[in-house]
């Protein structure tokens, strides 16, 4: 089938967009809609739309399936793809086929229940909205010194930034959900490549990543920042060294579906957890130079199908000066979010990009 490729004309210039930027209207230079469920089985796995505006400037979307790859794979073709475009054979990222299956062997599917677990993880009916967020570096800096801990005496900026949008997220649920025995579970994607001890490089391909997943007690009147930032570093740390290396071989379903059963269990309960996912983005598509120079800009994503799940994406500012957070939501806590006092005195809403 090979991968579809469309060209659109957009009727105005990119400043014009960048500057009443609206994140649903990204959606319009995707040849296929953001992340929903995949239930087209005729569907390509990607597809790419060149977007060209009257100005000359020049949008290129993809959509690309997550069965097919993770960031990091993502990163190396665009990378692999740019670098051939301009000539630069020698920048070109030669795929790793074999290291990846051979440490994870395949498997022809997984235990009925355990989809059903993923699919409760992911997917929930609902109105969900995306919003762009912008974290300065002086707000990043004051809640890196708030997030310190004995436990994390230098949180990064990922690290902080995780614990305090997950801390405001959960008052934005308590605020619209009645009962105090709720729970939330926060999933950070872990690239598992740099944590193996055998190192896998970039150019190994396919979904080598997994969620580290850490959980708090909604019906606990307020918690620290430091707390959280704990939790969200022990999370992480689950997936160094030794406990890495229990994923691989055959032996690494056991330890799989140890995990699909402490999520089943999260899910069997009458009060149904809030879900948290939360990615990072940075250094994975900002240098990318198909000869026109790097991006000005990477946009995220705008409106997510019907059946969804609460997910933070970071990626980098435009001019390197902070960070940003595509937060999807429930309509209803999201409302909450952006009228939070607290959160906004760190983060700015979705403010206009200039081009100067």
């Amino acid at each position: 089938m090979g991968v579809p490729y469309l060209e659109a004309r957009v009727n105005c210039c990119m400043s014009e967009f960048l500057e009443h930027q609206e994140t649903e209207l990204l959606n319009l230079f995707l040849p296929y809609h953001v992340f929903r469920k995949e239930t087209d089985t005729s569907v390509a796995l990607m597809a790419v739309q060149m977007n060209l505006f009257v100005c000359g400037g020049i949008a290129i979307g993809v959509s690309c399936s997550h069965k097919l790859v993770d960031g990091t794979t993502a990163s190396s073709f665009f990378h692999s793809w740019a670098a051939t475009s301009i000539g630069s054979l020698e920048k070109v990222i030669h795929p790793n086929f074999t290291d990846g299956s051979s440490l994870f062997p395949p498997r022809d599917s997984l235990p009925q229940k355990y989809l059903a677990t993923m699919d409760n993880l992911w997917f929930r009916e609902g109105v969900y909205v995306t919003r762009r967020f912008v974290f300065d570096n002086k707000a990043i800096a004051t809640l890196r010194a708030k997030a310190k801990s004995e436990r994390v005496p230098k949180p990064t900026r990922i690290e902080a930034l995780t614990g305090f949008i997950w801390k405001h997220c959960m008052e934005a649920s308590k605020a619209i959900k009645s009962g105090s025995n709720r729970i939330s579970i926060l999933v950070q994607a872990v690239n598992l490549r740099p944590r193996m001890k055998s190192h896998l490089s970039d150019s190994s391909i396919g979904n080598q990543f997994w969620w580290a997943p850490a959980a708090a007690d909604l019906g606990v009147e307020e918690r620290e920042l430091y707390e959280l930032v704990d939790r969200v570093k022990e999370a992480i740390a689950g997936f160094d060294g030794d406990c890495t290396e229990g994923l691989q071989g055959d032996e690494g379903l056991s330890a799989f579906s140890g995990y699909f059963d402490q999520l089943e269990d999260m899910f069997s309960v009458e009060i149904k957890p809030d879900v948290c996912a939360f990615t990072c983005w940075i250094r994975l598509f900002n240098d990318i130079d198909f000869g026109w120079g790097k991006p000005f800009w990477v946009g995220c994503n705008g409106k997510v199908g019907p059946a969804f799940r609460n997910l933070i994406i970071f990626n980098e500012t435009p001019w390197g000066n902070g960070i940003e957070a595509w937060v999807t939501m429930d309509e209803k806590e999201l409302a909450i979010l952006e009228n939070d006092s607290e959160f906004l005195a760190f983060a700015s809403s979705n403010p206009s990009i200039s081009c100067a």
